[in-house]
């Protein structure tokens, strides 16, 4: 009898015999591993449980059945799609959709693909998940070398969930495993007044002073306002126009009071003079002097808060007491 007929022999004994899910399918086994087999809509299905117990495929057809139940049925292709597969969907998503955390979303995934390279979406479970966080946790950053915040660790779980979503959505895969995110308890403090404010600002290069005021006075963020350049500003209508806001409209800022008057100064400040005796104009509001955008200024911005006798003060809290007085 050759190894056809053998099977064939041992699916016609399980048709006789328990296990089986009536109506469904049915178990079998090929040497010692049990398999499932199933019909749906005329269409044959065989898998392997990977086990050598009957129970395991019996949750597994049982699966199955519940799949078709919610409509959510995708067979066995899901077992051959991986993580890689599912981050390149997600970022295909951000970029098609043109969304503006696309540049974020790239850096969010280097953590997640150094954990989950290599496997398949159905691997990734929820101790995985759990492992996830802790391996995070116990990390570095890069830059001072300060424990990974819980808010960092939850920024990339929702992209591993938004990947996850999309793959079910797009009938990828039957189900996402459900992530939790953590408690975040890395309340950002750091507020400042005005005359507080004059005192830093005082103690800054000169570039640098405008830019200050503008951060405090709009909230923007530091990158926005490094990007901001003379075609963003009507200078007739006394308005800048930066970007869109996440419902698509443009957002509009009327240059009023000490903000009309920091435009002002800075479209002085445009004309830069060259090392061959000539002038040209800036294209950026501002600039380092010689028409370059700002950079990295945390070092000049500390050792300002050091003269001012306010040690510890970040940038950013100029753009959070902006919003705590709106």
């Amino acid at each position: 009898m050759n190894a056809n007929e053998i099977e064939s022999k041992q699916e016609k004994q399980a048709l006789n015999q328990k296990p089986r899910l009536k109506g469904f399918g049915y178990l079998y086994r090929r040497g010692t591993i049990w398999w499932v087999r199933y019909s749906i809509r005329g269409k044959d299905f065989r898998e392997s449980s990977g086990s050598e117990r009957d129970r395991d495929a019996m949750k597994l057809l049982k699966l199955r059945w519940q799949e078709l139940g919610r409509g959510r049925f995708i067979g066995p292709a899901q077992e051959r799609v991986t993580m890689e597969e599912l981050f390149k969907s997600l970022e295909m998503d951000y970029s098609t959709n043109g969304r503006r955390s696309f540049g974020t979303l790239k850096g969010r995934l280097v953590h997640l693909r150094a954990a989950f390279v290599g496997l398949r979406a159905v691997d990734v479970t929820e101790q995985k998940i759990e492992n996830y966080k802790q391996m995070r946790l116990a990390e570095k950053t890069m830059r001072g070398n300060k424990p990974i915040q819980s808010a960092t660790v939850n920024r990339e779980l929702s992209m591993l969930r938004k990947a996850f979503r999309l793959a079910v959505r797009q009938r990828r895969i039957a189900a996402a495993p459900s992530i939790d995110l953590l408690a975040e308890n890395n309340v950002r403090q750091g507020f400042i007044e005005p005359p507080d404010l004059e005192k830093v600002v005082s103690a800054l290069p000169n570039h640098l002073r405008d830019f200050t005021r503008f951060a405090y006075i709009t909230g923007w963020r530091v990158g926005e306002i490094r990007g901001l350049e003379w075609s963003k500003v009507n200078r007739q209508s006394k308005t800048i126009v930066l970007g869109r806001s996440k419902n698509g409209e443009p957002r509009i800022l009327p240059l009023v009071g000490e903000l009309d008057k920091i435009i002002d100064r800075r479209w002085q400040a445009r004309t830069i003079a060259t090392k061959e005796g000539s002038t040209r104009l800036s294209g950026y509001v501002f600039h380092c002097g010689d028409g370059r955008p700002i950079g990295d200024f945390r070092k000049a911005w500390g050792t300002a808060c050091t003269k001012a006798a306010m040690t510890g003060l970040p940038i950013e809290s100029c753009r959070r007491t902006t919003f705590v007085k709106l």
